[in-house]
């Protein structure tokens, strides 16, 4: 069974711009990936790629408030059901798509959604919007590489998509 997702919302907010993030007790910041070798003249590390969610966290582990930010996605969820979403959360999948964004410097959004199985398998992608053919490619690689949690209808395991979607911006 499916849900209807809201396009115009994105269950991850992709912006290769400065924004709040969260440090988790380790030190490690959990909503932000940093360039892997600073700019010449500089020790420090910019910030390529943020997320609205926690990368590293599994659905189980996300917020209360980030499990609402993502289930409000998907119109007329019952209250006990749970969408699908990566297992080890999405920071291979942000990986991923901030390399390719440095190679294809992209500017606009990227809306794509995964089929996933009630097995948790990734079983097709449906691209919406892209800003560059190479970008979408990326993410859709990314994306059937996944292991998910399959979302769940009525306490059982169901098919149903995890939508993703990102916005990628020239930094001159």
């Amino acid at each position: 069974m499916f849900f209807q997702t809201k396009l115009v919302l994105a269950a991850i907010l992709w912006v290769s711009l400065l924004a709040s993030s969260s440090v988790s007790a380790q030190g490690k910041d959990e909503k932000s990936i940093k360039e892997e070798t600073p700019a010449l003249g500089t020790i420090l590390k910019k910030k390529i790629a943020t997320s609205s969610m926690s990368m590293d966290r599994s659905y189980h582990q996300l917020s209360d408030d980030e499990k609402a930010y993502l289930r409000s996605f998907y119109e007329d969820m019952p209250e006990e059901d749970e969408p699908p979403y990566p297992l080890n959360g999405t920071r291979a999948i942000h990986q991923k798509m901030s390399k390719a964004q440095q190679i294809v410097v992209a500017n606009g959004m990227l809306t794509i959604a995964v089929d996933v199985s009630s097995t948790g398998e990734p079983e097709s992608v449906s691209i919406f919007e892209t800003p560059d053919s190479d970008i979408a490619r990326v993410a859709a690689l990314a994306l059937l590489e996944e292991k998910y949690k399959p979302a769940m209808c009525a306490g059982k395991p169901c098919r149903m998509q995890f939508l993703f979607k990102a916005e990628f911006k020239r930094i001159l």
